[in-house]
């Protein structure tokens, strides 16, 4: 701390010699986990004391397709799985067949996204279509993975950003397709960047509630990470990412990844300041009054049980609760991740009532799929892309005759409500 206080004094020869103490204390700590986030904060105060910030968002993130097997990006994933399942048998009826998918997420790419929409579309064999809008820092297209799945048409569309300002330009350019279309809007640890400009967190959640969109899935960090003074995210960022390290299976052999993706964000929370400090980390009670504010409410999933089954997957010391409106993930008690669904105060009225009556009409779930499916690669320049930060990209469209091949499926049993919930999440977590 008095590190951060002689750097916020403009006390740099104090700084330069508070670090060598911290560096000298750090590799006498007995645990690795608190040694190497010493180590970090300290690299970041450096930073931060010379002015050398780190590119938002970062040039090359293909550790991130690695980072994002940890629990953090497993857990959000699952809630999202979860939300679209409720919302597609809640909503969508025999007039109204698409899904339209509006993807904030690092975790973005169509790759993530086909193996679900197959399955969905063995539940409820009504889904036709399904636009997929990806909002997501520029990648080489080398990156992305695309297929093809069968009996649904499935469009991609990519928006680029490369600052929060980007983002609010990307959902200016946003609209429903068709008015009878399912609206998914997602936001996988990417909402708080909008909080470095101001007003665009206002803007953005105006034109969801222009959009009418059915559910809003919001997945964050657990923290508060947003203290206008250093010294305070300091104080705070020693205590979560010491924890966050921890929970990190060192045995991995992705815990390089792992690690330096929260590296970076150590960096970006210590280091910068004004619009360059995106990692705007808040606690669900801070998103709780600015989304209630904003005309949302939060919902919990009719599928919430299923996150049981989550947890008994995820390493020992993890643990996923249901508390006031959301999950919380945490390790040995210690919060670390929220996800949470959420409506529109005064939604539309709609037609619902089909998971009713699917269930009423479901005894026998088949629960074989063969994975086995082609990939192609783009093999389209960008080139034009790099003088306007926020592009359309709306070029990906397949048909559906080829490319995804199932095994022959056996239907097993009869089951109960609570096997067929079971078995619908075994289908989107395998």
């Amino acid at each position: 701390m008095e590190c951060a206080h002689a750097i916020e004094g403009g006390r740099l020869d104090d700084a330069d010699s508070l670090l060598e103490r911290i560096q000298s204390l750090a590799s006498q700590e007995d645990s690795e986990s608190t040694r190497k986030v010493v180590k970090y904060c300290a690299e970041a105060l450096v930073r931060r004391a010379y002015g050398i910030r780190p590119l938002y968002p970062p040039r090359s993130l293909p550790f991130l397709f690695e980072a994002t097997r940890h629990p953090f990006f497993k857990f959000a994933q699952t809630t999202t799985e979860d939300a679209i399942v409720d919302a597609i048998f809640d909503n969508l009826n025999p007039g109204n067949k698409r899904l339209h998918i509006i993807d904030l997420s690092i975790m973005s790419g169509i790759s993530r996204w086909t193996i679900f929409i197959h399955r969905l579309k063995m539940l409820y064999d009504g889904l036709q279509s399904v636009l997929i809008t990806s909002v997501t820092p520029k990648r080489s297209s080398q990156e992305w993975d695309r297929k093809v799945v069968e009996g649904v048409d499935l469009e991609w569309r990519q928006l680029i950003y490369n600052s929060p300002a980007d983002i609010v330009k990307c959902f200016s350019k946003l609209g429903r397709k068709r008015k009878d279309e399912l609206v998914v809007v997602i936001w996988n640890f990417i909402l708080r960047n909008l909080l470095a400009q101001d007003g665009a967190i206002e803007q953005v959640l105006s034109k969801v509630k222009d959009l009418e969109a059915d559910i809003m899935v919001i997945s964050e960090q657990e923290a508060n990470l947003n203290s206008p003074h250093l010294s305070k995210r300091l104080e705070q960022s020693l205590q979560y990412y010491s924890t966050v390290f921890e929970s990190l299976e060192r045995q991995d052999d992705k815990f390089m990844s792992r690690e330096t993706y929260f590296r970076r964000q150590i960096g970006n929370v210590v280091a910068c300041e004004g619009i360059d400090r995106v990692e705007r980390i808040e606690s669900f009670d801070q998103w709780q009054h600015r989304l209630s504010q904003a005309g949302f409410r939060p919902v919990l999933p009719l599928a919430a049980l299923l996150h049981n089954t989550l947890e008994r997957a995820l390493p020992k010391g993890f643990r996923i609760e249901q508390k006031d409106g959301h999950f919380q993930l945490s390790w040995h008690g210690f919060p670390l991740a929220v996800a949470s669904v959420w409506k529109l105060t005064d939604p539309p009225q709609s037609s619902s009532g089909y998971l009713k009556n699917m269930l009423a009409g479901l005894c026998v779930m088949q629960d074989r799929v063969d994975d086995s499916e082609e990939m192609a690669r783009s093999s389209e320049s960008e080139d034009d892309e790099e003088n306007d930060p926020c592009i359309m990209a709306d070029r990906y469209l397949w048909c559906t005759q080829v490319s995804f091949f199932v095994s022959e499926i056996e239907s097993t049993e009869s089951c109960s409500l609570i096997y067929v919930a079971e078995k619908c999440y075994l289908i989107f977590a395998l």
